[in-house]
């Protein structure tokens, strides 16, 4: 299982929402790439990287910082927001991005990623509440159901499904592992495990499920799980 360390941006700084809400911000760092040194240096390897202010306009505004950060990531690392387009997904490759997050397009545009020159380095992100995906920033209902996008997504050969539980997104209430579960019983696709960690139990539950990488985000930053101890649940 991959460990992978989130961060998310919003004017050049390192933050965390509590589900999901801009209004509810709470800043870590003013420094991303520093900060990114600082977690490397004690055995991060893995990143999962968010321009939100991208996310909130429909199209990238933080790549140059994200680029920067790629530099400094010994491992794999995954981005997203407002990522719309194929030049996106290029653009974000020819950086070396490992990953790159496409949701509200893909959802509202079944035919997006099988028109796609290649999906293998495509996450699909599934934010997911009450059962159903959202889009537009968590805003909507998809109308597609889930197991047709899974189809899709299948046929289209994405790389992994981020699987987000908007409901417990930056509360620290463990992960929801019988939505975990229900997806993984629904696709033969690698899962990304988003929302609501809060331990080290929270990951090595994860790693028994066999998820493909599992999301740690607000419990590192408020102290609740640290990476040398976390290190020690990844492959």
């Amino acid at each position: 299982m991959k460990i992978l360390w989130a961060m998310d941006i919003i004017e050049g700084e390192a933050v965390r929402l509590f589900k999901g809400d801009f209004a509810k911000k709470t800043v870590y760092s003013s420094r991303p790439t520093e900060k990114i040194e600082e977690m490397v240096a004690r055995g991060a390897r893995d990143f999962h990287v968010i321009d939100l202010d991208g996310a909130r306009v429909s199209e990238p505004v933080n790549g140059g910082l994200i680029a920067r950060i790629r530099s400094h990531v010994p491992g794999y690392m995954e981005t997203g927001g407002g990522i719309r387009s194929e030049e996106d997904i290029a653009w974000y490759r020819s950086q070396g991005l490992d990953g790159v997050i496409v949701g509200t397009k893909a959802l509202l545009d079944p035919g997006f990623l099988l028109n796609l020159s290649s999906c293998d380095h495509v996450v699909l992100g599934l934010d997911m509440f009450d059962g159903r995906p959202m889009v537009r920033g968590w805003k909507e209902a998809s109308e597609i159901r889930t197991e047709e996008i899974l189809e899709g997504a299948e046929k289209a050969g994405v790389l992994a499904i981020l699987f987000t539980s908007i409901g417990r997104d930056g509360t620290l209430e463990g992960p929801d592992f019988e939505g975990i579960k229900r997806m993984q019983g629904m696709t033969r696709l690698p899962i990304i495990a988003s929302g609501g960690m809060s331990c080290l139990d929270d990951l090595k539950r994860l790693r028994e499920m066999e998820v493909w990488a599992a999301i740690v985000g607000k419990a590192f930053y408020e102290g609740r799980i640290g990476i040398e101890e976390a290190m020690e649940y990844a492959d």
